[in-house]
């Protein structure tokens, strides 16, 4: 949520970022701000002046009370203020709301450097790590995971619906190790570990995104409560109404939950299996920061998620997210995108973003800045999203055999080298 005083000083800066957004929709949801924050500034006068009015009369009346003098002309003119200041208030009450309303509805201010673009086809590379290997005659993942007996797709769409899996013996236990794998590197970073809420309500929920335009690809379990889509979510809402001190910036957190989204997103190759989950285990991190910090530590947070594929030894490519693809709440993001032999394509495994104030602002999170209270600044990151990273290795690592090796990283975790 971007700040009112914000678009009052410069709504010019605002309209042009909708623009480069390729959103000249919201160009009036600025103008709308504008003039409904000129009327509540109008109606504030009126009340002051209504205060200032029943202040001095009350003097009055006290001063001319010692004198002995009549005061009935004066208690009756003052006893209509009341009545006055509290239908304004009521006026400023509902533009405040309409206000709030289209505040929730803006998006954030994109850094500079956010490259123009329309739509995904126009985001473009920043570097590439690794030599990919086209080898679309390999066996689907999918497959060879359920001839080993490592996954049963088919029971779980039976059970809980498509999207959802059992996984068994080494590949479950792949799963917990790319968990754990994550988790240790994050800590090695800095980084506080922190296990989540796998619930939030609705109210929480709101002050970390806009859950109107985002419910619909959500599990709601109730009309108050949702399965979280990313332990981003619960670890800012950790956050909400709070205050801390600016010594205590930066804060570091990495966060282990499941994550459920209703969609599944574009088909292609290899719909069945673990590349679209509606369910799947996920590793975030979480920074919050000074806002002359913050987009040092998107790089930074970029760099750390690369050092993990690169650990793996996943070939990888990262992309920025151009202006019309930008999400609503994002002032910059990269998105890092593994290589998947059998699709013969890079796809995405996780995103970097920086929020800079919006999400502090709808969160209410401040920081003691002296004797001020200023927004820091949110920053999110996938650390490791375990189910596109499995067919990662299921694809890239697969031997002519049908055996699978897995990276050297992961050897202490899972216990053994290679699924055979």
């Amino acid at each position: 949520m971007i700040l009112l005083r914000n678009v009052r000083e410069n709504p010019d800066l605002y309209k042009k970022d909708c623009i480069k957004r390729h959103k000249p929709e919201l160009v009036v949801l600025v103008d709308d701000v504008v003039r409904l924050d000129a009327s509540w500034r109008e109606h504030k006068k009126k009340t002051d002046g209504l205060r200032r009015q029943r202040n001095e009369i009350s003097e009055q009346v006290n001063a001319e009370k010692k004198k002995g003098k009549d005061v009935s002309g004066l208690l009756e003119t003052a006893k209509d203020i009341p009545k006055k200041i509290a239908f304004i208030e009521d006026v400023q009450k509902e533009l405040e709301k309409k206000i709030n309303d289209i505040l929730l509805r803006l998006p954030n201010l994109m850094h500079a450097s956010v490259p123009e673009g329309k739509d995904s086809s126009q985001n473009p590379e920043v570097r590439k790590w690794g030599s990919p290997v086209s080898a679309p005659a390999i066996v689907s993942h999918g497959e060879l995971a359920e001839k080993k007996g490592l996954a049963d797709f088919d029971t779980a769409a039976k059970v809980a619906g498509s999207g959802f899996n059992y996984l068994k013996e080494e590949l479950a236990l792949l799963d917990i190790s790319l968990q754990r794998f994550a988790i240790d590197f994050m800590r090695s970073k800095g980084f506080t570990f922190m296990e989540v809420p796998m619930l939030l309500r609705r109210d929480a929920y709101s002050a970390v995104t806009p859950l109107n335009d985002f419910q619909d690809v959500m599990y709601p379990v109730d009309n108050d409560f949702f399965l979280i889509a990313t332990a981003e979510h619960p670890l800012m809402a950790y956050f909400w109404d709070k205050v801390v001190d600016e010594t205590e910036l930066p804060i570091k957190l990495v966060g282990l939950s499941s994550a459920w989204r209703k969609e599944i997103g574009a088909h292609g190759v290899d719909t069945k299996g673990l590349f679209r989950m509606h369910q799947f285990n996920k590793v975030e991190q979480v920074v919050v920061c000074r806002p002359e910090e913050s987009f040092d530590w998107l790089e930074k947070m970029q760099l750390l998620s690369e050092e993990m594929i690169k650990k793996l030894g996943i070939p990888y490519r990262i992309i920025e997210i151009c202006s019309g693809d930008l999400s609503i709440k994002n002032a910059k993001q990269y998105d890092i995108e593994a290589w998947f032999p059998r699709q013969n394509k890079y796809a995405e495994i996780g995103s970097a973003s920086n929020c800079s104030s919006w999400q502090s602002v709808r969160l209410n999170l401040r920081y003691r800045k002296g004797q001020e209270k200023e927004f820091p600044n949110t920053l999110n990151n996938t650390a490791l999203a375990t189910s596109r990273v499995m067919v990662a290795i299921l694809e890239n690592f697969q031997n002519n055999d049908g055996s699978i090796d897995i990276p050297k990283v992961l050897h202490k975790y899972t216990g053994f080298e290679r699924i055979k």
